[in-house]
């Protein structure tokens, strides 16, 4: 048997009593001759001049040419070792600070940032949600109706810089409207930047007019209460303005309801076009009196009748309903529809969107709105007052929207062209 496997099987604590006193025994002699050797070594190293004068006596030329020579090679032995000690623990460093600069540095900075990559949700087919797909969600869903957008796609570039891409789902007019744009340290630029653009304050007749009063628009105008500042000012203008559209176009309309109307008799109007229009989004009072909105839009709703579903996903425990058209299972969405119908659902339902929405102030920043107190004391309204509705936005043909405007509970409609 070869020593080094005598010495293996010492290791592994499986050699016989005296084989094992043996190999300690030698062990130990290595262990003398080897420091031995190491003092002998540092005695010939700073051995002082007279005694290597004495060696030198005995055999004086090459005596002195060897102990020279050693003494030369041992001290390039240390500086030679020293050095590499020191540069591998410079590499070791440089190696260290690299890597932190490439992989930890990027991500320790964004996270002082909003991140529209982060994962809010996943789907039980494995699809997830970014923060930003489903903050776009419920903001357009609350501000702007016939923009509503639910897909970004983000690249994360680091130290809070990302690259995004926002997708159109539905289009009623054939063309997609996809947008590029970038967020740099919550600042949020978008290569259209008529994609988030707000809708006039007064697209809705209701704009700083009084509704608490019991009467209806028409009178208030003709009384000379409040500020007005709608166009068209009359039923009649909305006609002729109507009149001049293309007939085979669709447009997105915002309907000015005459009176105030309760959630069940606005339900049971819009039921009479449920076919004929699309994406019916309801406007619902969100504060007393007359009331000019700072920090967030002046008109705030929410979907009643939908033209598509999302697939969304979200921390639904603590946000209940917060995206109502979004399921898996295409069977759900008879159900949607009729829960939607009911007033207390319908409440909660916007109320715990203007509740996430109050929570979004890096979001809200970028879009050039206020931190989310505004909208917070909104869902507030709605919860103790319930929905009274002035108005509504739907996507219709001009056919549909001239029968719309002579209906009674009608004061006005004006269209634009986003879809």
């Amino acid at each position: 048997m070869k020593y080094y496997e005598l010495l293996e099987l010492y290791k592994k604590k499986e050699l016989k009593e005296e084989q094992r006193k043996m190999v300690e025994r030698d062990i130990e002699r290595h262990e003398a001759i080897s420091e031995y050797l190491f003092e002998k070594e540092e005695e010939d190293i700073l051995q002082d001049p007279g005694e290597m004068q004495a060696d030198s006596e005995i055999q004086p030329a090459r005596k002195e040419k060897n102990a020279a020579d050693d003494f030369t090679k041992r001290v390039n032995r240390a500086i030679r070792r020293a050095f590499l000690k020191m540069g591998a623990a410079v590499c070791a460093v440089t190696l260290i600070v690299v890597l932190l600069i490439l992989f930890v540095l990027p991500h320790v900075v964004s996270s002082f940032y909003y991140d529209p990559s982060r994962i809010v949700g996943e789907s039980s087919n494995g699809g997830t949600t970014n923060q930003m797909s489903l903050d776009l969600a419920v903001y357009t869903e609350l501000a702007l109706p016939g923009a509503y957008r639910d897909n970004v796609q983000v690249e994360d570039r680091g130290y809070g810089n990302y690259d995004i891409n926002i997708y159109q789902s539905v289009s009623r007019s054939g063309e997609f409207h996809h947008v590029a744009g970038q967020v740099e340290k919550d600042a949020l630029r978008l290569y259209d930047i008529n994609l988030l653009n707000m809708p006039s304050a007064n697209r809705f007749g209701w704009f700083q007019m009084n509704m608490d009063r019991e009467d209806t628009l028409t009178e208030q105008v003709e009384k000379g209460v409040g500020s007005f500042a709608y166009t068209p000012e009359s039923k009649e203008q909305s006609a002729e303005y109507l009149n001049l559209l293309d007939d085979n176009r669709y447009y997105l309309a915002y309907v000015t309801l005459d009176k105030i109307l309760s959630y069940e008799d606005f339900i049971g109007f819009k039921e009479k076009y449920a076919d004929r229009a699309a994406d019916i989004w309801c406007v619902p009072r969100t504060a007393e009196g007359i009331y000019m909105p700072v920090g967030r839009p002046a008109d705030l709703g929410f979907y009643v009748q939908r033209g598509q579903s999302s697939t969304l996903e979200w921390d639904r425990e603590k946000y209940p309903n917060l995206i109502l058209w979004s399921f898996d299972d295409p069977s759900e969405w008879d159900e949607v529809e009729e829960k939607i119908k009911d007033e207390t659902f319908a409440a909660e339902h916007v109320a715990v969107m203007l509740d996430y929405m109050s929570e979004q102030d890096e979001f809200l920043k970028m879009t050039g709105q206020q931190a989310g107190e505004t909208y917070a004391e909104a869902a507030d309204y709605i919860r103790e007052n319930g929905l009274q509705v002035y108005g509504f936005a739907c996507v219709a043909d001009k056919e549909t929207l001239l029968e719309m405007n002579e209906e009674e509970e009608v004061f006005g409609i004006c269209t634009e062209e986003r879809y």
